[in-house]
């Protein structure tokens, strides 16, 4: 039903890597030596000097999917390899850290500041063969899927009251391990502490902390360690597959064959769009219920959601057509509306999702990613504009000395500019962006 992903087609010249946000524990990948804040989009050196060198495959090849976490980066090259870096307290970057044998000096450990803030591959995955075309990072637990539909998760999930480990028995995952071996899967979604699984069959699996109903289904409080066992999600009926999978912190979203979104999980500010108010007391819904205004017959053109991401407290939503939509707590700017915009009028929170402007309408430059971060946003279009909103206090939106956006802002323009945007991640206080240098 879903097919499986495929490397993109090479960008020449290759992608740059851009970074901006809070970098104070290596997440930037800049050495021990540039811990500290972008307010503006900077260019990462290190990747740039690995591309000339050919590191990443023939022909300077470059990047091809970039994934930020809560205090972790990883990316992938062209040839299919994992690298990352930042913080690895849980195993968030799937290889070891500290005490690391020097091999050159076998009595010696490696410089266990550069092996955290310098990107390094996962040779465990080098090794075996393993060629990564998507990558997903949460707070502290990391995923990958390779171009056969291998699945591939490493780290720890946190609870509420501490860690809750990455499985009975197994507090952390330092490597790599493979799950869902019977399955092929297309897609994988992070929240902070629960992942989400899309099959080619149009199944959903989901794992990790779950007191939020980010499951979609009940976890036992003295039983939480049970949410860290793959398990499926229904849509209703058994028989209902999906085809889009999407995760908030807390939260979490899927897409079914029809068109319809289904949400669950943390609803405290309507951020699960399905139209329940928070003065109904339901702040979590724990069976996945549909969203409002979303399905293809209510967007009309023939559109679908084709993207969704969340944050903290809300959601966007991408259609195929290039629009978007947002939900959740309204009573900041991650949402992207105006103060006076009808929706939010005297509220604090949005339970149906509400279409975002942006400068240009999608008629003329539809958007064709999004991304989400703790409380800030990014958007690129089919030209190659980047916007980012919301709210920013260590540099996430990449807008100099301004510390909030309540609607979408230009960070690279549509058209007059030296660069293009192709892709863009949005971590705990720290975002990225691949861009591509336009020719005359």
């Amino acid at each position: 039903m879903n097919a499986l992903p495929a490397f993109p087609a090479p960008e020449r010249p290759a992608g740059r890597l851009f970074v901006w946000g809070c970098g104070d524990f290596g997440q930037f990948g800049l050495g021990p030596n540039m811990l500290q804040e972008f307010s503006k989009p900077k260019k990462q050196t290190w990747v740039e000097e690995k591309i000339k060198e050919g590191a990443f495959g023939s022909d300077e090849a470059g990047i091809i999917a970039i994934a930020a976490g809560g205090m972790h980066t990883l990316f992938i090259d062209e040839n299919g390899t994992i690298w990352s870096c930042g913080v690895n307290d849980d195993a968030a970057l799937g290889r070891a850290t500290k005490d690391v044998p020097d091999p050159d000096q076998p009595e010696k450990f490696l410089n266990s500041d550069i092996l955290s803030t310098i990107p390094h591959p996962l040779q465990s995955l080098v090794d075996e063969g393993f060629k990564a075309v998507k990558v997903a990072a949460g707070d502290s637990i990391s995923a990958a899927i390779s171009v056969t539909g291998e699945l591939r998760v490493w780290g720890s999930f946190r609870a509420n009251e501490g860690s809750l480990g990455f499985a009975s028995g197994l507090q952390q995952q330092l490597i790599p391990k493979k799950v869902l071996e019977n399955e092929q899967c297309v897609q994988v979604a992070t929240g902070n502490n629960h992942l989400l699984v899309l099959t080619t069959q149009g199944h959903i699996y989901s794992w990790g902390a779950g007191e939020q109903g980010q499951l979609g289904r009940k976890i036992l409080e003295r039983r939480k360690i049970h949410g860290t066992v793959p398990e499926r999600v229904v849509l209703g009926i058994r028989s209902r597959r999906a085809t889009i999978i999407g995760a908030g912190n807390m939260h979490s979203f899927a897409v079914d064959e029809q068109g319809d979104v289904w949400a669950w999980g943390l609803n405290g500010a309507g951020q699960t769009g399905t139209g329940v108010e928070a003065a109904d007391a339901e702040a979590v819904i724990q069976t996945p219920r549909r969203v409002v205004g979303l399905s293809t017959e209510e967007l009309g053109n023939g559109a679908r959601v084709v993207e969704i991401v969340g944050g903290d407290l809300h959601t966007l939503f991408l259609t195929s057509d290039g629009r978007v939509y947002a939900c959740g707590r309204a009573d900041a700017c991650a949402l992207g509306l105006p103060a006076d915009h009808p929706a939010i009028a005297d509220k604090t929170t949005l339970s149906e999702p509400a279409l975002v402007s942006f400068p240009d309408p999608p008629s003329e430059d539809p958007v064709v990613h999004i991304a989400v971060g703790t409380r800030f946003n990014a958007a690129v279009t089919r030209d190659g504009a980047m916007y980012t909103w919301g709210e920013g206090s260590q540099s996430e939106l990449g807008l100099g000395d301004e510390e909030e956006a309540r609607t979408p802002t230009v960070v690279v323009r549509r058209t007059g500019g030296s660069w293009a945007a192709l892709i863009a991640s949005c971590g705990g206080q720290h975002s990225l962006a691949i861009l591509h240098q336009r020719t005359a």
